[in-house]
């Protein structure tokens, strides 16, 4: 056959999309236990973190104890809800999620059982900027959330401020991230819509307070 004729080139091409397609379709299928696996212990480390959990290990067998052993997961709504169990540490969590600057983000944040304040609040995924919006992630930032209160007589977009100049003894403000302002801004907005749906899901069942 002609090398240089279009019948030619288009067998090649069409040869190599099969044999590459192939490959990258195995090594999927083969990987999907693994990405499985290292999805849940992810996840498990972030619950464990937002909900300050002791962990006897690294492994993920230990986190998936601890999370076994402290948390109580239930749907209300739809929506994943975990109630720690552990004396001591009383808190009811969820995942709260929308999109940011460049792509979606999702955190775990949890609150006290009346709702009222906020204990803690950590990133499960983020696709933002490193060095500024993926700044979220960093412990200055989220341990500003510990202890924080939920004004839910404030207007819906305002239960939790997050800004560049924060109100002088604010108690539901944290320091937004300096240069990734539409990061902040865009974790502002869902914090607080996730906040009222969750809020009205918890009254709906007639387990919420405010």
């Amino acid at each position: 056959m002609n090398k240089k004729s279009p019948a030619y080139v288009l067998s090649f091409m069409a040869a190599i999309c099969v044999v590459f397609g192939t490959g990258i379709s195995v090594v999927n299928y083969a990987t999907q236990g693994l990405l499985a696996k290292n999805a849940t212990l992810h996840r498990n480390r972030v619950l464990c973190r937002a909900f300050q959990l002791d962990v006897a290990g690294t492994s993920a067998e230990a986190y998936q104890q601890a999370v076994d052993a402290a948390l109580r997961a239930t749907t209300v709504g739809g929506r994943a809800v975990y109630e720690c169990v552990a004396p001591g540490r009383e808190g009811i969590g969820f995942v709260a999620g929308g999109m940011g600057f460049w792509d979606r983000i999702d955190v775990v944040v949890v609150l006290s059982p009346d709702l009222r304040n906020v204990l803690n609040v950590q990133v499960l995924e983020q696709k933002e900027t490193p060095g500024l919006g993926a700044r979220i992630e960093e412990p200055w930032f989220t341990d500003q959330f510990k202890g924080l209160s939920v004004a839910w007589e404030a207007p819906a977009e305002s239960r939790i401020l997050v800004g560049a100049y924060p109100a002088p003894n604010a108690a539901n403000e944290v320091d937004a991230i300096t240069g990734a302002t539409q990061t902040s801004m865009a974790l502002m907005r869902f914090l607080n819509d996730e906040l009222d749906r969750f809020r009205d899901l918890k009254l709906e069942t007639g387990k919420g307070s405010p």
